[in-house]
């Protein structure tokens, strides 16, 4: 799917809930139309607190669910001596066999 760029909106009072404009552009980008279902998640990091909208109500996880880390992150406490080993998977078996 194309990146359709940033959208700003308000959060709006409707009732007692809030509510938020969401353009139709992007409405039909994701396939989703008046009365679609919905499943949202709130979330933070270290860019702040964020809100997931995603069509349908199936609770599938996808890559951006993940909570991002940086590379130094991951890296971090490593020390560059890291030294590979072999692993023993034991005997060789049926259509492994090397002879």
């Amino acid at each position: 799917m194309a990146d359709l760029g940033g959208v700003k909106t308000r959060l709006c009072s409707w009732g007692t809930s809030r509510a938020v404009r969401i353009p139709k552009d992007l409405c039909e980008a994701v396939g989703i139309d008046i009365e679609s279902q919905l499943s949202m998640k709130a979330g933070s990091d270290e860019l702040g607190s964020y809100i997931v909208i995603r069509p349908g109500e199936s609770e599938h996880r996808h890559f951006s669910d993940a909570q991002y880390r940086s590379m130094d992150e991951i890296f971090a406490g490593y020390d560059g001596d890291f030294k590979p080993t072999e692993f023993d998977w034991g005997n060789d078996v049926g259509a492994e066999v090397v002879e």
